[in-house]
């Protein structure tokens, strides 16, 4: 009967740490091979009785190699941007068909799919890539720094610089749902925060100077960025209404009602509106199922209708083909309004 490993050194409290950083610790190299922990790639080892992050990982790269940060996709997540479908899911284990095996060389998968194995990067010599990792070679003044109360500091491309980079590997219906992520007006009260993470003249100063892979497209998207989308599914609510030649809705912008005798109403702040055709549409997200917020929106809608509004509601069913069921909602609405296309 085997014995129990031996408890690790305290000062070795990473769930992911480093051949080097074991040894530094003094730990003995055979206990690296005991049942309670497992090589994540050559020279990096995971606590079997913890859970692996793409967080944690990317701290022990950074620890390895202190001009190390993650780029791309990885810091994408890393930022908490919303990235679409597959590209969202964090990797903490070598993606299947990620990658092209050329004797001992690791190469970027071919006919233009995208790598989705975590993406490190240095100012220096581009390193050689391995089944979990692909890297760069990025100028470092782009590095920032992210820290969080629950998880390791990670260095990684800033923001603006991110969002650049997504270029070269998203569409731009994807890439405006980012930048108004950026841009838009942060709730101090929900987020502790009261400035956006970048302006859209921060973006299109950085967008003119950018000349790597994917910069028409990025150029593209800012000229689509509103500062007032709150989430993805109204970015793509508002391109989807554009694109089907509707008049451009307002979003999260106060709608007011003057009424009778002067009376200025409130109708709050809908996700999207068309006020010269007394048309709002809220897009019932996920908080919507609380009771407090449903009894919110229904006073809200009550609000509307007294003042000759419709309130038109999209769940998730009607973003299907491009927001198809969606813009027939509203057409046949603005329609009914008076709205003549044309």
């Amino acid at each position: 009967m085997s014995r129990a490993p031996s408890p690790l050194p305290e000062t070795l409290r990473y769930a992911i740490f480093s051949t080097a950083e074991a040894l530094a610790a003094g730990v003995d190299p055979t206990r690296l091979t005991r049942s309670d922990l497992r090589p994540l790639v050559r020279g990096l080892w995971a606590r079997a009785d913890r859970t692996v992050t793409e967080r944690e990982i990317v701290a022990a790269l950074c620890r390895v190699d202190p001009t190390a940060f993650a780029a791309g996709l990885t810091a994408a997540r890393l930022w908490g941007m919303p990235l679409p479908g597959v590209f969202s899911m964090p990797v903490t284990e070598p993606p299947r068909q990620a990658h092209v095996v050329v004797g001992s060389e690791i190469l970027p998968p071919r006919d233009g799919a995208v790598d989705r194995r975590l993406h490190m990067a240095t100012p220096g010599r581009r390193r050689q890539g391995t089944r979990l990792v692909r890297w760069s070679r990025v100028e470092a003044e782009t590095v920032g720094l992210l820290e969080a109360r629950n998880g390791p500091a990670v260095r990684l491309v800033s923001r603006v610089g991110t969002f650049l980079s997504l270029g070269a590997v998203l569409d731009v219906g994807a890439l405006v749902a980012i930048g108004d992520h950026l841009v838009r007006r942060p709730r101090q009260e929900y987020e502790g925060r009261s400035r956006p993470y970048a302006t859209i003249p921060e973006l299109v100063a950085a967008a003119d100077g950018h000349r790597g892979r994917g910069a028409r497209r990025v150029r593209e998207a800012i000229a689509q960025v509103r500062m007032s989308s709150d989430s993805p599914p109204e970015t793509a609510l508002r391109l989807a209404m554009v694109a089907a030649g509707l008049p451009e809705p307002l979003a999260n912008a106060p709608a007011r009602q003057e009424c009778a005798g002067g009376e200025v109403v409130e109708l709050g702040e809908p996700d999207l509106h068309w006020p010269q055709w007394k048309l709002a549409l809220e897009h019932e997200g996920p908080s919507h199922l609380h009771r407090r917020q449903q009894d919110r929106d229904i006073d809200r809608g009550d609000r509307r209708r007294d003042a000759g509004w419709v309130e038109l509601r999209t769940t998730a069913k009607d973003l299907r083909a491009g927001c198809a069921p969606a813009v027939t909602k509203v057409r046949r609405e603005l329609v009914r309004g008076g709205w003549r296309p044309g």
